[in-house]
């Protein structure tokens, strides 16, 4: 494995979308020097996007700046367990003791409390936990989730009547409408479908540029667009939920029908990085990871989100592999779920049939 992990890059075939995202990240990765002033002026929720944009492209001297200026603050618990499983860094679950408690305190207490805040939040923290081997704890977060029964389908907001709807600025005025831009699952399945979430995303992509065009000094509003642009993109499009101090990774990619290949370069999460290629070919779905840094050999999960109405056959480094599928016939959707380790690259190919 190399030593030295170059910068995150991507590759889309659509130059726009690649100057945008790189734009972006390099707002996020320069954004150390931004005035005091102006980090100031963000409120509870722009704290959130920014210290999970950060998170994202690997600035984490500044996500931790950004979790530590949310302590007492709602958003804090969601942004505590992001940090964990983007950095690997479950001491900071001791270091931030006495703010965890009163966070959780706090979800007892105040009945305003956001709901979108309370799951995520309790949610991450279980994981947190449960990678430090502390199941007793994670078990009281788990607790503190709000769960509902939900048979999971790939976009059953349509499927249920429910209509997400966010800012027609695409800048998420509440937490609801965050977690929708980012495709995550709150409380009900409210998660935008992977062609809505790359609409969403291309049009953020065009808005970050022109924002930037106009003001070329990194102000809060960039700062926030460039973070929505590479967490819409690394969270909701390639579906990364990572858990570094265990050495896993989960991808669950939601691929666009319009999106037929893209490819990310040293994608980075705690000391560890890869490589991310997806192709596709007709009916044809190849993925391809590469760990080009890391201590030990990443365990990957790959749970790819395609179009069409079932699987032909899949394969893992060629050999046939006989995966379980599931599919939404409203949707024509299909997801199925492969693990390896990357001690080596690794291609999955998956062949989807739409009749």
């Amino acid at each position: 494995m190399r030593l030295m992990t170059p910068s995150l890059t991507l590759d889309t075939e659509i130059s726009l979308l690649n100057r945008g995202f790189e734009q972006s990240k390099q707002i996020l990765l320069a954004s150390a020097d931004l005035p005091k002033s102006t980090s100031e002026r963000f409120d509870e929720q722009e704290m959130l996007e920014a210290t999970l944009g950060w998170l994202t492209v690997g600035n984490y001297s500044l996500a931790r700046s950004g979790l530590t200026s949310l302590i007492n603050k709602p958003a804090f618990g969601w942004a505590c367990g992001a940090y964990v499983a983007w950095t690997g860094d479950d001491y900071i679950l001791t270091e931030m003791d006495d703010p965890i408690k009163a966070w959780k305190r706090q979800l007892k207490k105040d009945a305003s409390f956001s709901s979108v805040y309370r799951n995520l939040g309790s949610r991450a923290l279980a994981k947190a936990y449960h990678s430090r081997r502390d199941t007793r704890s994670a078990q009281c977060f788990e607790k503190e989730s709000i769960t509902e029964d939900i048979k999971c389908s790939y976009n059953s907001s349509r499927n249920q009547g429910i209509k997400p709807q966010i800012d027609t600025s695409l800048i998420p005025q509440n937490p609801d409408q965050l977690a929708i831009i980012l495709g995550l699952r709150s409380q009900q399945e409210t998660k935008l479908g992977p062609d809505q979430l790359y609409s969403t995303w291309t049009q953020l992509n065009q808005l970050c540029g022109d924002t930037a065009t106009a003001d070329e000094a990194i102000s809060a509003k960039n700062l926030v667009l460039a973070s929505l642009v590479t967490s819409c993109f690394l969270i909701g499009l390639v579906g990364t939920q990572p858990d570094v101090a265990s050495g896993r990774i989960t991808l669950n990619p939601n691929i666009p029908r319009h999106l037929s290949y893209f490819k990310l370069q040293n994608f980075k999460m705690g000391p560890d990085a890869i490589d991310l290629i997806y192709q596709r070919k007709e009916g044809t779905h190849t993925f391809v990871m590469e760990q080009n840094r890391g201590r030990v050999p990443l365990n990957v999960v790959l749970k790819p989100n395609l179009y069409g109405d079932k699987i032909n056959c899949s394969r893992i480094d060629g050999e046939r592999a006989n995966l379980e599928w599931d599919t939404n016939s409203k949707d024509r959707r299909v997801v199925t779920q492969a693990q390896l380790y990357l001690d080596e690259p690794r291609t999955v190919t998956i062949v989807t049939e739409t009749t």
